[in-house]
């Protein structure tokens, strides 16, 4: 029989249950779903699987003196703030939980459906959000995820049910990888535990081990008959046992791998280090501040500063009227925390271990801008005193721009007055060449002392009588003498 599991970077969910019905679920599961998990983690649980394969698994011989697995209740985990030094407390009831508190899960080992015999599964611990969240006791949840990844079984679902709480839901991270990212990333924000924490392998693969060999030397010959019409029924997987990946990779990996790169996108939108979006969502994983620098994670910080940012985000909720999320459908989109949240504006607010990083700062403006937030924008230190500088520089050059204009008006003033000077010089040497000229066309006897205009002349005119007279006068003397 073969072995196969689908494998990328993810999560789990733990506590401890009973043993044989466990068993027989977590053998289906193991034998017949498909798994995102952090490789290295599959190597580690490969012993318990050929167990399981063999039939030689007991749940007890994987606890420590082999003592007797008790079936763990499904009580309701909290912190109480005012309370704070009792630690995590466990109800039967979410009434006798104390009001004001966060409720606390725990997500740990291999991510499975059902509850094992170490775990509760995922869809009993989306059971327990669910009813936490409609509880008037709790005002947040906080998840202490510990998982290399998981069954695909219930994936969505109970990622969907971490995306849509009413209440803050922060995702503190010891290991949060594949199937584990998928969940976590669904949440309000994500811290960090430590420099040794891992986060992200988000990507998707297929290993599987072919017993044909082993079986065939024991005399074991499998005979596969299909359907007169089921001609692809398990076809891709006969082909990769052939050596021929192609069809399982195009039937299966990728589709699967695309609705996973697609809801991290969703989860952390405006988030993500552009620059490094293609090696983040190739199944890479990161090691402490490295998962904050990128924008898979938004913080570092101990599991009370987790507790504390749930707090925090409570706080603004209720401040701001506790407006209910949009419907999450498949771990997508929630508009009142986290992605489209203001979860990076919660991290720039000075919390203790934030890294003020590009992408945070650019995060927090596409909430902005997301919110319909207009008017406003953050920048880091250094880019506003980037700003600063480039403003003192732009003063000093409009100054400059001003002094050469001034200059120019001056400049063009004063040649206009010389041009006008110039003008008004032609105008009189064209007018005593005109008179140079008009002058020297008159007769040289001419008088050319100045003289009263003909009806100021003060020289009589002689009249036509006056003449007259003379000349009887003349004639007169001539006859007398």
């Amino acid at each position: 029989m073969s072995f196969w599991a689908v494998v990328s970077r993810g999560s789990f969910a733990s506590i401890q249950l009973p043993e044989p019905m466990r068993v027989n679920s977590l053998l289906m599961a193991v034998l017949n779903g498909f798994f995102l998990m952090e490789a290295s983690a599959i190597q580690n649980y490969m012993p318990l699987a050929e167990q399981m394969r063999e039939g030689r698994f007991r749940a007890a011989d994987w606890v420590e003196g082999g003592v007797e697995i008790t079936p763990p209740a499904k009580s309701y985990f909290v912190l109480t703030p005012h309370a704070a030094e009792l630690g995590i407390m466990g109800y039967d009831a979410l009434a006798d939980v104390p009001a004001g508190s966060v409720a606390v899960h725990t997500i740990e080992g291999v991510m499975m459906e059902a509850d094992t015999c170490w775990s509760l599964g995922t869809a009993s611990i989306g059971q327990l959000i669910q009813q936490a969240d409609a509880h008037e006791n709790i005002v947040a949840h906080v998840a202490r995820f510990n998982t290399p990844g998981g069954s695909t079984m219930g994936l969505e679902t109970f990622a969907g049910i971490i995306a849509g709480t009413q209440k803050p839901f922060v995702s503190w991270a010891q290991q949060m990888c594949s199937a584990g990212y998928w969940s976590g990333s669904s949440g309000d924000a994500i811290v960090v535990a430590g420099r040794t924490a891992m986060v992200g392998s988000i990507g998707t693969m297929v290993s599987f081990r072919d017993y044909s060999k082993a079986l065939a030397k024991a005399g074991v010959e499998d005979h596969v008959i299909n359907a007169t019409e089921s001609t692809n029924k398990n076809a891709a997987f006969a082909e990769a046992v052939k050596g021929n990946y192609k069809p399982i990779r195009e039937q299966l990996l990728d589709p699967l791998n695309n609705v996973f790169l697609s809801t991290v996108r969703a989860n952390r939108a405006g988030k993500l280090n552009a620059k490094q979006e293609k090696e983040l969502l190739s199944g890479m994983v990161y090691i402490g501040e490295a998962s904050v620098e990128n924008g898979l994670a938004d913080q570092m910080g101990s599991f009370e500063d987790a507790v504390s940012l749930a707090l925090e985000l409570a706080g603004r909720a209720a401040k701001n009227g506790g407006s209910a999320p949009s419907t999450a459908t498949n771990s997508t989109s929630n508009t009142m925390f986290g992605k489209n949240k203001f979860t990076a504006l919660t991290a720039l607010a000075g919390l203790t271990g934030t890294a003020v990083t590009t992408p945070l700062v650019e995060a927090a403006n596409d909430q902005l801008e997301e919110a319909g937030i207009t008017g406003v924008a953050l920048v880091s230190e250094a880019a506003y005193t980037e700003l600063v500088a480039k403003a003192g520089r732009t003063d000093t050059a409009e100054a400059a721009v001003a002094a050469a204009q001034k200059e120019a008006t001056d400049a063009k003033a004063a040649q206009k007055k010389a041009e006008d000077a110039v003008a008004t010089a032609e105008a009189r040497a064209e007018q005593a060449e005109a008179d140079m000229e008009r002058l020297a066309e008159q007769p040289g006897a001419t008088v050319t002392t100045p003289r009263k205009s003909k009806d100021k002349n003060d020289v009589e005119e002689p009249t036509s009588e006056s003449d007259a007279q003379k000349l009887v006068e003349k004639l007169h003397a001539e006859m007398l003498g």
